[in-house]
């Protein structure tokens, strides 16, 4: 593709004709956000919310990292974690955004019938093999070994929102 301008606005101009234009994204993304690993449950969590308001810190989005996680699966939630529920609804009251930390690394050794988002994904054979055909495995949370979506499956799409849902 050549692209003739004649300046570099319109080079720009016709490129994204060719490749898409980017989107708007909400502006809350755009806002200050606080994240890290370790609150342990919602109560610290919401502490440092309060924390952050009483010293008139900005804040638009609070995230929890994967500590909200039973046993650090995705798609669980510990019951030592707390009143998610109480802590959303707080920040809503105060028009703030909340973000829980997904990571894609399925764990793959729970017992059959124990861990759904592995079977599920088993089942519906979209995980990343190697070169043999086989489940490529790894080692990230949840300290354990796991497997990873391949996200160009045709159908990890409806894996993902499955298991968000």
């Amino acid at each position: 593709y050549f692209f003739l301008g004649p300046g570099p606005d319109q080079v720009i101009q016709q490129y994204t004709e060719l490749i898409g234009r980017p989107f708007l994204p909400p502006y809350w993304s755009l806002g200050f956000h606080l994240s890290r690993w370790g609150y342990m449950t919602a109560n610290n969590t919401l502490a440092v919310v309060e924390r952050m308001r009483q010293k008139g810190i900005p804040q638009d989005t609070q995230w929890n990292d994967i500590d909200y996680m039973n046993t650090d699966l995705d798609f669980t939630t510990s019951t030592s974690f707390g009143d998610i529920q109480g802590l959303v609804s707080n920040l809503h009251n105060h028009n703030q955004k909340y973000v829980l930390i997904v990571d894609p690394a399925i764990s793959n050794q729970q017992p059959t019938g124990q861990y759904p988002p592995f079977d599920a994904g088993l089942s519906d054979n979209i995980f990343i093999t190697n070169s043999s055909g086989q489940l490529l495995i790894g080692m990230v949370w949840p300290n354990s070994t796991t497997v990873w979506p391949d996200f160009t499956h045709p159908n990890v799409d409806q894996y993902w929102t499955g298991q968000i849902s």
